[in-house]
């Protein structure tokens, strides 16, 4: 009797599940089909629309065809023509008469009721939008959400008004700056890509901002964004103050700010302030001190970066070999020094910078150098490194095109050992 009641709802059960599937399936399958179809029904619209606006453009009829353009908002038409005309923005010959169609057309002051709407994606889809048309006239609407809690609000509108550009929209920006880093990790990326698009204009607002200066972490954020930004004299004497900071992100920012060529020109007695810098007890400070000694170019200091192709850290040792590959033939000696030494670690990090920046090229060519001098110590420096595994350079020479004479040269140096 038991049996004769399980069974018919085990089956009604499996019977309604199959059919929630089915359901399921044909559903996702509808849905499908509908959208492929709305994307194709898109695609052909604008392709129609890009055509007449362009004809439209380079004949002057513009003016005449607006009317055709109009269309209900949030349509199908409406979006084509709104990505037709987004598009365009981009195309330096329309764009100063397409942002004003794109207001007369009422996508401005659409997408600027938008931004009151509480759901995050249509405000945010709404603020990029702003900041693709270039709208002037939005910006005080978009400083108004740099208030606003949410990190993904906030990167968008630090995005659109770099796109944007202007002062207001600058001060904006660096005003809150210290706030807005300090939210996520998201809005630190936002900042930083957005003041870099204003580029010489946000140093001096960077340089004077002096809401949280007392912040490393803000400090070092602002150090990180002015050594992307072009070279300046009040970027470089910000960073000269902060070299010595107790802070490691600050210390490591401000001698990326003095590692550009053209930062380190301005300072004065720069090697003295960067030398203590190569003993930092944290392996990415030393890192950026051996790249500002290099963009120095003193011969001097660069002597000082020696011993960090023995330091514990293969980063460190990989940039002070390569810090030396800058000088051509002036390093040979220190290469053959450490080469002939007993340290594996500094001799792989030679042979492998060697590699890596083509120095081996140049080497190869000094096998046939009429300085004597240049000619052997480069073909040491090329047969330890065969012998230590590291000849993939001759290697690739003799299978390229060339005098047999020096194929010749290049062999038996591999097949030998290396000279003391």
């Amino acid at each position: 009797m038991q049996n004769k009641v399980i069974i018919p709802i085990i089956i009604t059960t499996i019977a309604a599940l199959l059919l929630l599937i089915v359901a399921l399936f044909l559903s996702s399958v509808i849905r499908r089909v509908y959208k492929e179809r709305k994307y194709r029904r898109l695609d052909r619209l604008k392709n129609a629309f890009d055509k007449k606006i362009r004809e439209s453009l380079e004949s002057g009829t513009m003016m005449s065809m607006q009317r055709e353009l109009l269309a209900p908002p949030n349509s199908d038409t409406w979006r084509a023509i709104e990505d037709v005309l987004l598009n365009m923005t981009s195309e330096e010959q329309y764009r100063a008469e397409v942002i004003k169609l794109l207001s007369t057309l009422g996508y401005i002051s659409f997408h600027e009721k938008q931004l009151k709407i509480r759901n995050v994606q249509v405000r945010a889809l709404s603020v990029d939008r702003l900041g693709r048309m270039n709208s002037d006239a939005s910006v005080p609407k978009l400083v108004d959400l740099l208030d606003e809690r949410n990190p993904e609000i906030v990167s968008v509108v630090v995005r659109s008004l770099s796109r944007i550009g202007g002062q207001t929209a600058l001060n904006a920006i660096v005003e809150r700056l210290p706030v807005i880093l300090d939210r996520s990790i998201v809005t630190r990326k936002a900042m930083g890509m957005a003041l870099q698009a204003f580029g010489a204009d946000a140093i001096p607002l960077l340089v004077e901002q002096k809401t949280g200066r007392d912040n490393l972490w803000v400090m070092s954020c602002i150090l990180d964004i002015l050594s992307r930004l072009p070279a300046d004299p009040r970027s470089v004497r910000l960073a000269n103050e902060h070299l010595s900071s107790t802070n490691v992100e600050v210390r490591s920012k401000a001698l990326k700010v003095l590692g550009r060529a053209e930062n380190i020109r301005m300072a004065d007695n720069l090697p003295d302030l960067i030398l203590p810098l190569l003993r930092d007890p944290v392996w990415f400070v030393r890192l950026q001190a051996i790249r500002s000694i290099r963009a120095l170019g003193n011969k001097a200091a660069m002597a000082s970066i020696k011993k960090l192709i023995f330091d514990e850290n293969w980063r460190v040792r990989n940039e002070a070999v390569q810090a030396f590959t800058s000088l051509g033939e002036s390093s040979l000696d220190i290469f053959l020094e450490i080469l002939k030494g007993t340290d594996r670690y500094a001799k792989d990090s030679i042979c492998e910078e060697i590699e890596r920046t083509n120095f081996s090229g140049q080497l190869i060519k000094n096998l046939n150098a009429s300085d004597r001098g240049i000619q052997k110590k480069s073909r040491q420096v090329l047969e330890i490194m065969c012998s230590l595994g590291f000849s993939t350079p001759l290697s690739e020479f003799l299978a390229r095109d060339g005098d047999e004479t020096e194929k010749e040269l290049i062999r038996s140096m591999m097949k030998t050992e290396p000279v003391a």
